[in-house]
């Protein structure tokens, strides 16, 4: 029976990834090379009867397009070419990209810059980062940049940060041990750490959530705690003490979507496997870091698995309790930010308060702070524009995001692998600015609460059977096939969205009417296109061609990064009023 079960689990990990490409656990290329020493003779063909094209030199890196037995294919400035995999050193890409992030520091260069909730100027601002300051690099997409710091995680303009600097040396990573041997993790952002068990107590720094803390004593609903390496306290309701009988609460679980899902001891698909999940069951979420979520399998056991196989579910905001509002207050980070009469925003203006002013917070309603003027009299301002300092959670305000919480979207990066699509005239590969805009728009999905599913994530060929599987696998609420147009006449311009079916017309439309809006760009509608992935889909599906390689000037505007992030934003803002 358990040599049944186990044979039965592998079957299921071969046809996932057969049907499945967005795991790409081994794709055709998954792997970088990189010359160790001297040149290397890059080939016309795989093998040494083939001619020389070009030499690359000790230092220089490129990605594997694929491999013919012993010879990996990469592209060159000179064009595509081989070179003999005994005369470089290869490693996979998540290998590199782990090692990067973990390794990675950044500096903010900005005087305040502003911290939002996803990748892009339409996320909410929930904090702004001094100049000098210290932070993590996560994650990057696009023009912006995922940082972790002692106050602040979110997303920032990559324009305002210096990053890539190699840390020295790893802080040693093993905490002083506490005297009582118990470690906790804290359950909230941003808790204050203070140096009383008071609400008196002074603010020594804040802990972020699922951070782990030594535990020392406890005091009357307290904690006394080390992080790193400072003692203090922090409320007993913003701590889960570790080993504890009581069960932790916590914000949302992961319901999961693929029938038997791979759990990794760390956030890497390369990860030690541990164990295996399966459909329909739901885990406490613990962490989150790029692709990948950590999950609470038992009360000993956790670890992680790619986040476009599960759901989120349970997603609770936290209601301010009535202590939280003694030492909290509003810090106004926008300039003309308007103080109301009462919590609407047709409410009557008080005033315009500036960046940098700081109100007592009386209460909450609706979202919106009750606060107190130096004059003594109260007003109103929306939680959402500032940054709450304090015991309270920070207040977000439900936009356009929350129509996309919890759908299921699959993104079709056209072409990849041996299938270049079509060549712009400047020499742009189709493949390779498909995937580009599939992973920015990604990026934006996800903060908003989105479970996405990619048919490729790097420069893999996909059939066109298994791109439509993966949206029919997922019972995808959205799939979204992603393209560039060519045509012999060099003037031709424009965007244009294709559906199939009637239950897929008003996924097109939503989508045309969004870029038609954003674009500076020909708009040539939406109409029937008879496609394959579209053709043969079941779910909602449209294929959108978003401009003309064919034409060099448009070729210069689409491949710019402006134009990529506006791109992104728009059928993101597209899938949202879809789903309103």
């Amino acid at each position: 029976m358990k040599k049944n079960r186990v044979f039965a689990i592998l079957t299921a990990l071969l046809l996932l990834t057969l049907l499945v490409p967005s795991l790409n656990v081994k794709g055709e290329s998954s792997k970088n090379i990189t010359v160790p020493s001297g040149t290397v003779n890059v080939r016309q063909g795989p093998g040494l009867t083939y001619p020389v094209i070009t030499k690359i030199s000790s230092g220089e890196n490129y990605e594997v397009a694929s491999e013919d037995g012993d010879w990996y294919k990469i592209h060159t400035s000179s064009g595509e070419g081989w070179v003999a995999n005994w005369l470089v050193s290869a490693s996979s890409r998540e290998e590199q990209t782990e090692t990067a992030l973990n390794s990675r520091k950044g500096t903010i260069t900005g005087s305040s810059v502003r911290v939002r909730t996803g990748p892009g100027t339409d996320f909410q601002i929930v904090g702004k980062l001094k100049k000098g300051t210290s932070v993590s690099i996560i994650e990057t997409s696009g023009n912006w940049v995922s940082i972790a710091s002692k106050d602040d995680n979110g997303w920032i303009s990559a324009d305002f940060i210096t990053a890539g600097v190699k840390e020295k040396e790893k802080k040693k990573k093993e905490k002083q041990q506490s005297s009582s041997g118990k470690t906790g993790t804290i359950t909230g952002n941003h808790i204050n750490l203070r140096s009383a068990p008071s609400l008196n107590g002074g603010v020594l720094g804040k802990l972020g959530k699922n951070e782990i803390v030594s535990v020392i004593s406890e005091e009357e609903g307290w904690v006394q705690v080390q992080a790193e390496n400072t003692a203090g306290w922090v409320s007993h309701q913003y701590i889960q003490i570790n080993g504890d009988k009581k069960k932790q609460k916590h914000d949302a679980v992961a319901k999961i979507t693929a029938d038997d899902l791979i759990v990794h001891e760390t956030p890497s698909l390369l990860g030690k496997v541990i164990g295996v999940v399966h459909s329909g069951k739901t885990f406490p979420i613990l962490d989150e870091l790029g692709n990948m979520t950590k999950i609470k399998i038992s009360d000993s056991k956790s670890g992680w698995v790619m986040n476009w196989f599960t759901v989120r579910e349970n997603v609770k905001a936290q209601t301010p309790k009535k202590d939280d509002f003694k030492n909290s207050t509003a810090e106004i980070i926008h300039d003309g930010t308007s103080i109301r009469k009462s919590p609407d925003t047709n409410a009557a203006i008080v005033k315009r308060a500036h960046t940098g002013e700081t109100y007592k917070i009386l209460d909450v309603k609706k979202n919106w702070c009750k606060i107190q003027l130096p004059s003594g009299k109260t007003a109103y301002v929306a939680g959402w524009v500032i940054s709450i300092k304090g015991s309270m959670q920070q207040i977000e305000k439900e936009g356009i995001e929350k129509y996309l919480t919890g759908k299921t979207i699959v993104l079709d990066p056209g072409h990849g692998g041996r299938d270049n699509g079509t060549t712009g005239m400047r020499g742009t590969l189709e493949k390779n600015l498909t995937l580009r805009t599939a992973l920015l728009l990604s990026a934006k999905l996800r903060a908003a609460g989105a479970n996405v599913i990619l048919t490729r994530s790097n420069d893999t060929y996909i059939p066109l059977t298994s791109r439509v599987a993966t949206a029919h696998i997922h019972n995808a609420d959205a799939f979204v096939s992603m393209h560039y147009d060519s045509t012999h006449d060099e003037l031709v311009s424009g965007l244009t969205t294709y559906y199939y079916h009637d239950y897929q017309q008003q996924l097109a439309m939503a989508l045309n009417s969004s870029l038609q809006s954003s674009l500076q760009v020909k708009n040539r509608g939406w109409r029937v296109g008879d496609y394959h992935v579209i053709r043969e889909n079941k779910r909602a599906a449209a294929l959108i061609e978003l401009g003309y390689l064919s034409n060099p000037a448009e070729e210069v505007m689409i491949t710019s990064d402006s134009y990529q992030e506006t791109l992104a934003q728009s059928i993101y803002t597209g899938l949202a009023r879809y789903f309103k």
